[in-house]
């Protein structure tokens, strides 16, 4: 499907709902006056479509705009995890904080979890945060005492970051004091992400960093996603919430994985 407006009109309904799954999974997000022109059809079609679509559970639709639902193929977008879980999000850095130190070198991927440290940073001044986040990179360059080393590579507007082989071979370079990341899905043994070069992105990282934090809410432990991040074991700590169900609280204490529970 063009993004430059070309139409893809003559698409069969099956091929139109495809190009609309490509598109809004490549960027996040798209308004159904903006699919129209592209696919060249009425917006009453795309509307139906996208009525398909939700029924099958793959897009949600919101005031005329669409978002790839979140599954075991597909992330929710960045805007939207950022607007997920926000005052647990909170209460969980406020625990990872007590990890950071002057003089660090640390190490976020572009988990929306993550974010509620960034204006904590500063107070750890002189401090150095490497990301692949465009969204954290934004905040970090207006704070004073932080040095910020932005992996480049290739930009995805769904989770505005960047990814690649590129993003790969910049972070194998570097070796870094403690990473912070979280994944989508988790189980006591395995972390997992829907996005194959994401989860390529992630292993990479955590190759590179001499400490290795999870820090994951309790919704991550109902989740599915299709490829293997990591080990649940390669990580120092796990932190999580008190809502996490306690079976699976014990599964961890059974593989003896560090873990601290967050009261919310």
């Amino acid at each position: 499907m063009s993004q430059n407006g070309s139409s893809s009109n003559g698409l069969d309904p099956q091929a139109r709902r495809r190009a609309i799954m490509d598109y809004v999974v490549k960027q996040g997000s798209a308004g159904v006056d903006d699919l129209a022109d592209i696919l060249g059809v009425s917006t009453m079609t795309v509307y139906r479509d996208v009525a398909e679509l939700e029924r099958a559970e793959l897009i949600n639709r919101k005031r005329g705009v669409v978002t790839a639902a979140e599954s075991s193929l597909t992330e929710a977008s960045s805007r939207l995890r950022m607007s997920m879980n926000e005052s647990v999000k909170v209460a969980l850095a406020r625990v990872v904080e007590k990890h950071l130190r002057r003089g660090q070198s640390v190490m976020f991927d572009d988990s929306s979890t993550t974010l509620p440290l960034v204006p904590i940073l500063p107070k750890y001044a002189p401090i150095t945060l490497v990301t692949n986040a465009e969204f954290i990179a934004q905040e970090v360059r207006q704070q004073s005492g932080v040095r910020l080393l932005l992996i480049g590579g290739e930009y995805e507007a769904w989770a505005d970051a960047y990814f690649g082989e590129l993003s790969e071979a910049a972070i194998s370079r570097l070796r870094v004091d403690l990473c912070i990341i979280s994944s989508t899905a988790v189980t006591p043994e395995f972390c997992y992400h829907p996005n194959e070069n994401v989860a390529r992105t992630k292993r990479a990282m955590l190759a590179v960093s001499r400490r290795k934090i999870l820090v994951v809410d309790s919704s991550k432990f109902t989740k599915s996603a299709l490829y293997q991040v990591c080990p649940t074991a390669e990580f120092d700590l796990v932190i999580t919430d008190s809502q996490t169900p306690p079976e699976i609280l014990e599964q961890f204490a059974a593989l003896d994985i560090p873990i601290e529970v967050v009261q919310i």
